[in-house]
This record gives C-alpha cells, sequence and structure tokens, in this order.
C-alpha cells in the first residue's frame, strides 16, 4: 500500500465539477432528503439529464426549471442564473450556508486526517436531521477511506466522532 498522500487535484481525477447551480441543487435536493432519481421522476427528467445540467454540460431550460423548484419546494427564482452567481456570498449565499467568503487557508488532507476537530468543525458545518445524518456518515466513510489509501491513521477522536454523528448528537 503506497503512503503517498492523495492531492486534492488527484482525488477530482475523472470526476466532473459541479456547477454552482449542481452544487445549489444537491444542497436542496440532500436538505430535503430526496434521492437524485426521484428528484429526476419528480421534475420529468432522466438522473442522466438533471446530471448534464448539474455539471454544465447542459443547459438548465425554464421549464425543466420550474419542475425543479416544484419538487425542491423552492421559488424557480432561487435556481436561476442571477441566484446561482450569488450563492457563494451575499444573502441568498448565507440562506444556503455559503459562507461570503472563504477561509483563507484550508487544511491539507494529510493535516484534516490527523486533527479531528478538522472534521467535527466540518460536520457541525452540514444539515441536521435524517438527511443531514446520512451526508455525515457518507462524509466519514470517504475520510476512512482516504486515510486508507493514504496509510495514515485516524486519530483516537475519530471513533468518537463517528459515534456521536450515528447518536444524532453532532
Amino acid at each position: 500500500m503506497s503512503t503517498e498522500v492523495l492531492s486534492d487535484s488527484r482525488l477530482a481525477e475523472g470526476v466532473p465539477e459541479l456547477t454552482q447551480l449542481g452544487k445549489r441543487l444537491e444542497i436542496l435536493r440532500i436538505e430535503r432528503g430526496i434521492s437524485k432519481q426521484r428528484l429526476a421522476r419528480h421534475a420529468g427528467t432522466s438522473r442522466q439529464q438533471l446530471w448534464r445540467v448539474m455539471t454544465g454540460k447542459s443547459e438548465l431550460t425554464s421549464s425543466l426549471r420550474e419542475r425543479l423548484a416544484s419538487a425542491l419546494s423552492v421559488e424557480p427564482a432561487t435556481l436561476s442564473s442571477d441566484a446561482t452567481r450569488s450563492a457563494t456570498g451575499g444573502a441568498l449565499g448565507s440562506a444556503f450556508g455559503f459562507p461570503a467568503t472563504l477561509p483563507p487557508s484550508a487544511p491539507s488532507l494529510s493535516e484534516y486526517l490527523v486533527d479531528a476537530q478538522h472534521l467535527a468543525a466540518t460536520l457541525r458545518t452540514l444539515p441536521t436531521g435524517d438527511g443531514g445524518r446520512r451526508l455525515k456518515r457518507a462524509l466519514l466513510n470517504a475520510v476512512e477511506d482516504l486515510a486508507v489509501d493514504a496509510g495514515q491513521a485516524l486519530p483516537i477522536d475519530y471513533s468518537e466522532i463517528r459515534r456521536r454523528v450515528l447518536a444524532g448528537e453532532l
């Protein structure tokens, strides 16, 4: 097993990046506990077409915008290009939990894996409820996989963080 720490660029290889609209749709979908398949079905499209819209490979038509907004119980304007551009800051960004500005520097993957406080801080920013708990469990699983891939032991506090997530305390 390699002890090389994976860089962010190697992690992203082959994975299309979500557009701001795609990120917004994903957050709304997760907050509501709706699967991608269910969202696509309710909006009268395919999961593949939804993915193409979320990754910017296909345009969001006004008709699909209306149907997605209805499926997510939001105003269609929430999914407009103007709202999408402001999603990372300002009043609308705050409404979706995006900070107005990004922190000055994020830790490297190896720093993140050795300090359980980084993980706990990340988990506190995620939604609450059953959907949030599922998202948190997925993050914990991904962190474990990355640690194994990097040949890096997780801090002793990690098991307590997992217990708190599973108990709904974090």
